[in-house]
């Protein structure tokens, strides 16, 4: 599988020298640790090579604007921090050790939302956990364990990337897919081209 990551061009200094990289969980952006985290458990259950107990996974894109836009357009914003130096790395990996996810609807994981299988299931949970004094919106987690194991197994629909709901989730073809994995290695990359973040 092809795969595009835009990493700072430290990382990439640590890849040319180590031939490696993985996650640094202190760069993590910890007001989301609980969706990494999450992303995490998911990685070691469905996805070969293991990693460390505690890692986080890089990211990538398989597909960044829909099918006919798979890798990163640099001339966009948001890869990096505004002007700064980074790189686009073009790299493959066995299918077996990536996880690939709906980027729109990983921000119901982000944001602790309930993703729901339809607006009106979504309208349900919802009025459901309010007549019980709960509100995903304010506290995160929710208190109540089973609300929130509701919440987390909600979230398991990003990787259904064949479901199409209205209001909640495009067809595949138009999605932004976004790919997980344990390590990148300097023996997995094509391509690599500089650029200054916009």
């Amino acid at each position: 599988m092809v795969l595009w990551t835009t990493q700072s061009i430290e990382a990439w200094e640590i890849l040319c020298k180590s031939g490696k990289l993985h996650c640094d969980n202190r760069l993590s952006d910890h007001e989301y640790a609980h969706a990494y985290e999450w992303m995490a458990e998911q990685m070691y259950k469905r996805v070969l090579f293991p990693q460390a107990a505690g890692a986080f996974p890089l990211w990538a894109w398989y597909q960044w604007g829909g099918e006919r836009r798979k890798k990163p357009d640099l001339r966009s914003s948001g890869h990096l921090p505004r002007g700064s130096e980074g790189v686009r790395i073009e790299f493959e990996l066995k299918d077996s050790f990536v996880l690939l996810s709906d980027f729109e609807l990983w921000h119901y994981v982000l944001n602790y939302w309930y993703l729901p299988a339809s607006v009106a299931g979504g309208e349900a949970f919802e009025a459901e956990s309010t007549e019980k004094g709960l509100s995903f919106y304010e506290t995160k987690p929710l208190a109540d364990l089973r609300y929130h194991r509701q919440i987390q197994k909600s979230w398991e629909r990003v990787f259904d990337l064949n479901w199409i709901e209205k209001d909640l989730a495009v067809p595949r073809e138009m999605k932004s897919i976004q790919a997980t994995f344990w390590e990148l290695s300097m023996d997995n990359v094509r391509r690599v081209e500089k650029f200054i973040a916009k």
